[in-house]
């Protein structure tokens, strides 16, 4: 019995390893949302948790082509569903100390995504 644990349990972990896509439900808009108030104006600096959010973006972005890919296709989502003020956008990497490949920009072009 331990034997078919332990062989359910490794295989759930490689499993688990070789399907890691981005999500932008469960990866991206939860570290993203904290931003709205900011990118909508409603805010003259974004949050604590906006910045935190987007530096764990550019970690995540770090790990692969793919994944930045997947979360560039989760922010033109976000840019072409709400209206962002972009010159707040482009601030975002300055006061939120995070570098990324990825911009918050309107007309976010994914396939340049190196």
């Amino acid at each position: 019995m331990a034997k078919i644990l332990l062989t359910l349990f490794a295989l759930a972990l490689i499993l688990g390893q070789t399907n890691a896509v981005i999500q932008c439900g469960t990866d991206v808009a939860p570290k993203l949302i904290s931003c709205f108030t900011f990118l909508l104006g409603r805010a003259t600096s974004p949050s604590q948790d906006c910045c935190v959010g987007l530096q764990g973006l550019a970690k995540t972005g770090i790990t692969s082509q793919s994944d930045r890919k997947d979360i560039c296709m989760c922010i033109r989502t976000a840019t072409q569903t709400f209206a962002f003020d972009y010159t707040k956008a482009v601030k975002l990497p300055q006061l939120c100390n995070y570098t990324s490949a990825i911009s918050i920009e309107p007309n976010l072009d994914c396939s340049k995504i190196i």
